[in-house]
This record gives C-alpha cells, sequence and structure tokens, in this order.
C-alpha cells in the first residue's frame, strides 16, 4: 500500500521512502531510523519534493509513475542528510543528466562478501527516470535470493568508487551468459535495463558525500555506524562557525525600538537584525547557546574585535578543534569571508553601527531548551524579540531526539514564554512539526499568539499510527 503522505506536485521529482523497519536488527535501530526518517520529511517537504511512503519499492515506482513524475528518488528508512541541506541541489543536478537508473552498483563477484552474486542495485537510495520505466512496462526490482541462474554478464567500468572494486561508475550491456549463484537487490531492474540498453551509472559524488545510510538491518554495522550521528553531536556542541543564514525579515509588526535581543551566537548578522530593529543605550542582547565555545567567541566578538576584518578575527580566536576532524574548515572559512565581503558592502557606515551596537548590554546564557532550564533571566515588560532560528529541528540532535519531544519542548518553551512575558515577540525559522501539519504555521509574532501542537493532529506515517497519540497536550 502505498501513502501519499504530501502532494503538491510543485516538482517533477517524488521522494518515495520505502519502510524497511521491520527488517531491523534491535529496537534501538528502529528508533534512530524513524527519528532520522521523520527529519528526512520534513526536510524534502520543506523543499518542496511530495513524499510518498510504502513497505514495496515496485508499488511505490508504479505509483509515482501513473502520477506523471519525471524522477523518482527511492530511498530507504533511516537515510541520514548529516549536516547540510546540499543532497538536494545534488539530486537536481544529477536528474539534468540522460540516464535510466542511478545507484549503488555493486558487482558482487567471486571476492565479494556474496560470492558470485549477479550485480546489485543497494536499497539504500537510487533514482529512477520514470518515462522509461513505464516504456519497459513496469519492471519489478528483485529481492535478493539464493538461486542459480544464468545472465548475460554486464561491462562495466575500469574506474572505481571509494577505492572499492565492487562498486562501478557505471555497467552497460554484455554478450557472455554466466552461471551465477545468487540474485541480489534490483537484480530484474538491472537486467531489464541492459537487455533494453538503457543507461545506468552511479549517483556521484554530490550525492554520496551529503547522504549516510546507517546498515540498520545488521547489528554488528549499525553500531559502527551510529557513531557518526553522535560525532555529529559532539562536534556542533563544540565548534564555533564563522556564519549563519539567519537574517531578519521584513516584519512590520515588531515595535522599534527593540529593549532586549534575544538570540543564538553566530556570526554577525545578529548586527545588521539589531540595526534594522533599531536600539537604545539601553538594550540588553543575550546571546543563548548550548555551545560554551560559541558563547566564549561572542563575548570576545562584542569585548575585543575592533571591526575590522571579521574572518582574521575569526581565525584568530578559533577554539580548541573537536578531535577526527572530518569536515572542511578551511572551506567554511572562504565561504564565511565570501559572506563577510557582502556583509560589509551594505555598510557604508560601517564603524560607527559596530561601535553602536558593542556599546550595548551584554548577557551569555549556557543553555538547552530541549532539557531543563529557567527563564529567570529575560527581563519582563521590555520590547523583547525574541529569535529561536531552527531550535527544534536542528540537524544534529534528531537522530537521537524524536520528534515527539521536539514537539513537546517547542510546547513546554511555548509555555514558559507566555508564563513569563506573554508579548514576547518571537522569529521562528522552521518548527518541530513541519512537514507533517495539514495547515500553515505560525513562525512570528508574540508568543501569546502561538498556539501548541497537538501530537493527535498531525499527519502519521505508518510507524507512528500508535505512537504519536496523547490525551492531554504534550508540553
Amino acid at each position: 500500500m502505498v501513502t501519499k503522505f504530501h502532494q503538491t506536485k510543485n516538482k517533477s521529482i517524488v521522494c518515495c521512502i520505502v519502510d524497511n523497519t521491520d527488517t531491523y536488527s534491535s529496537g534501538w535501530a528502529r528508533e534512530v531510523s524513524i527519528n532520522i526518517t521523520d527529519f528526512m520529511i520534513h526536510r524534502f517537504v520543506g523543499y518542496n519534493y511530495d513524499v510518498f511512503i510504502g513497505s514495496d519499492e515496485n508499488e511505490l515506482l508504479i505509483a509515482a509513475s501513473n502520477d506523471g513524475y519525471d524522477h523518482a528518488v527511492v530511498i530507504a528508512t533511516g537515510m541520514s542528510l548529516g549536516l547540510s541541506d546540499r543532497l538536494f541541489s545534488a539530486i537536481e543536478k544529477l536528474c539534468e543528466q540522460d540516464f535510466f537508473l542511478a545507484g549503488h552498483i555493486l558487482e558482487r563477484n567471486e571476492n565479494s562478501y556474496w560470492r558470485n552474486g549477479y550485480y546489485e542495485l543497494h536499497h539504500q537510495f537510487y533514482i529512477v527516470r520514470l518515462a522509461e520505466y513505464k516504456e519497459l512496462a513496469y519492471p519489478f526490482i528483485g529481492k535478493q535470493e539464493e538461486v542459480s541462474h544464468i545472465q548475460i554478464a554486464p561491462l562495466r567500468s575500469v574506474e572505481c568508487l571509494y577505492d572499492d572494486h565492487e562498486v562501478a561508475v557505471w555497467i552497460k550491456p554484455g554478450t557472455e551468459e554466466k552461471t551465477y549463484d545468487m540474485k541480489c537487490h534490483g537484480w530484474n531492474i538491472i537486467a531489464t535495463a541492459l537487455a533494453n540498453n538503457k543507461t545506468i551509472i552511479d549517483l556521484g559524488q554530490g550525492i554520496r558525500n551529503n547522504k549516510k545510510y546507517l546498515y540498520y538491518e545488521y547489528d554488528h554495522v549499525f553500531l559502527r555506524e551510529v557513531s557518526s550521528i553522535y560525532y555529529n553531536q559532539f562536534f556542533c556542541n563544540n565548534f564555533t562557525p564563522a556564519w549563519n543564514s539567519d537574517h531578519l525579515r521584513q516584519y512590520t509588526n515588531i515595535t522599534s525600538p527593540v529593549e532586549q535581543y534575544i538570540t543564538v551566537g553566530i556570526g554577525v548578522n545578529w548586527i545588521k537584525n539589531l540595526d534594522q530593529l533599531g536600539v537604545t543605550s539601553d538594550t540588553r542582547v543575550i546571546f543563548t547557546d548550548i555551545n560554551r565555545n560559541t558563547l566564549e567567541f561572542m563575548r570576545l566578538l562584542v569585548d575585543e574585535w575592533d571591526g575590522n576584518d571579521y574572518i582574521e578575527f575569526y581565525c584568530k580566536h578559533l577554539p580548541l578543534m573537536p578531535n577526527h576532524l572530518k569536515h572542511d574548515i578551511n572551506t567554511h572559512i572562504d565561504y564565511a569571508r565570501t559572506e563577510w565581503n557582502r556583509f560589509i558592502s551594505n555598510f557604508p557606515d560601517w564603524p560607527v553601527v559596530w561601535q553602536k551596537i558593542r556599546s550595548l548590554t551584554f548577557k551569555y546564557i549556557l543553555i538547552d531548551y530541549m532539557s531543563d532550564y529557567n527563564l529567570d533571566w529575560i527581563a519582563v515588560g521590555k520590547n523583547t524579540v525574541m529569535n529561536l532560528s531552527d531550535m527544534f529541528t536542528y540537524g544534529p540532535i534528531v537522530a537521537t531526539q524524536s520528534l515527539k519531544y521536539r514537539v513537546s519542548c517547542e510546547n513546554k518553551l511555548f509555555n514558559k514564554l507566555k508564563q513569563t512575558d506573554p508579548n514576547i515577540f518571537l522569529i521562528m525559522t522552521s518548527r518541530a512539526s513541519d512537514g507533517f501539519m495539514e495547515t500553515a504555521q505560525q513562525y512570528v509574532g508574540p508568543v501569546s499568539s502561538f498556539e501548541l501542537t497537538d501530537i493527535n493532529q498531525l499527519k502519521k506515517p505508518n510507524w507512528h499510527v500508535h505512537d504519536w497519540v496523547s490525551p492531554r497536550m504534550l508540553g
């Protein structure tokens, strides 16, 4: 059965999520996979992709084909997006190429673990051009099974990926028959494609580098791979980014000047926001963050930076890097330098602006809004603007904190803020339940006007039919 979970037909590419959770090795693997998949739905919907969900990939492909999409991106539950959204532009770019099938194409020969298996299309992620799929009369994918059979052996690229001889860049029709001992996943769609001279290619580095599968089906592999999820949390809780994309939208209903500005602390866009909002000599600026290094850097920025060459200052005051650094900091710095140059070009009177902002009163609060906390550091009765950014859809936390818990934490913060000062003006870039709500949500306005999220009212994937129920409002 296929669930058309989200459908607006805004794009010609549809995301088809294959629910494999019943094959997982442990309850923990299932929990992590579901948390990650909920976030994946949130991001795909956020980028205007339609989302179909089902347990049978053949049914998903037929449904997508019959609904007129150009490409189906077939993804196994639990596919992690890592720490960025670069996957989406990589998908769009790949779909501009001429191919029938793109995926991880594995040669399962005598030297492989599978011992003389026919080529495999790995189930974790692949893309099908649906017009050609329909032209071939909807070939079924083909499940793995140990059975002796004869196939024409494909020709393959000499080049390998990741120094792994099994992973081909492409395969093409061969001429010689061969007896195989194993049919691997995808054997039929591969054989059908080759028999009809259809193009089969690898996904390419753009997609490969911006997703990760944790192999939930194999306990020993999952336990090894899941460490990357904890590394992402460790990295983001200790690394101080030079830049972020937060900016103040043109809100006409914010009372100016602001007397208290509460925000996450990254980069310098907060200065632009304050300049747009208008401040007085008594305005308080409060940075709140789970990352102590970030708060310390913001303190140094305010106390010591002369306003010249932000990137030089950032590089000079970089905190201790997390062990086993996996990210290219130089690329990040190059990006930040470009953004800084663009930023400063909008301020002909920059020295004056910076001196005005840094003369304000600053406070630094080390806080985790996903745990216990108090709000006694907020001055009541002030014209207060609070920027929560993507607090409750923050990528590094989603694998270990369920969407239901994140909804509860968001509701809890709304309740606490309403009790503290109902006139606090909130700005959010996303909500915990984005992608699962039938109606539009509020992201901006006095906290008194924000409605809590009722978990019972969310659109429920099959894996949440029973647990997204609560007799009382969460939070």
